[in-house]
């Protein structure tokens, strides 16, 4: 049974604050404070609508396209796995040095709002719940409640970005991106077999 608790955790792990505070840290390093949170503002706005829109606009095009919840559960599995086999593999690999990032007006849009905040994942994640959802408007407002408070926490983070970098310091965003991306593997695998066996059942052993 899909629970709003397991909403908000695969939200948080798909979409929130622990990869985007990292992420608009180093994208903002070099800027104002000012610049800084007119940024995150500009990035969140953004991100919430285009989250807003694939929930109630792209998951009636999925279910025209015949593209079933199963379908879109192997997709998100499949992108799952792919980005938590690339942030278990960046560990332990030579940290390149960072380059001052240079911010024009799309930064916000791009690369902040789309692919920091709103990763391919999390739009196949928000797609599903979505598509669980469809025809159901007490929980569909439930999914669209835990979005946007999953987008106020990553606004509050990028806010807070500076303090909590240097509170905990990179390294621990670090371990606990890789302690996620195991955690996203284990997902990713459960999601991939759950709906093989929806698709085309396995026969099972006795």
């Amino acid at each position: 049974m899909i629970t709003p608790a397991f909403i908000f955790t695969i939200f948080m792990l798909t979409l929130g604050p622990i990869k985007t505070v990292p992420a608009f840290f180093a994208l903002t390093r070099e800027q104002a404070p000012v610049a800084m949170r007119a940024l995150a503002l500009k990035g969140t706005t953004v991100a919430t609508g285009v989250c807003c829109l694939i929930a109630l606009v792209m998951t009636g095009v999925a279910a025209s396209w015949r593209v079933s919840s199963d379908d879109l559960r192997l997709a998100g599995g499949i992108l799952l796995f792919a980005a938590a086999r690339e942030m278990i593999g960046q560990v332990g690999r030579p940290a390149s040095p960072p380059t001052p990032a240079v911010l024009s007006n799309q930064s916000a849009i791009t690369p902040l709002a789309i692919p920091v905040i709103v990763t391919p994942w999390g739009a196949t994640a928000i797609l599903f719940f979505a598509d669980l959802a469809y025809g159901d408007s007490k929980m569909m407002a439930v999914v669209i409640g835990i979005l946007l408070l999953i987008m106020a926490l990553n606004l509050l983070g990028m806010l807070l970005a500076r303090q909590i970098v240097a509170c905990v310091g990179m390294i621990t965003f670090q371990v606990l991106g890789w302690i996620f991306a195991v955690l996203q593997a284990g997902l990713a695998v459960d999601a991939i077999v759950t709906s093989l066996r929806n698709l085309a059942p396995f026969p099972t052993i006795s």
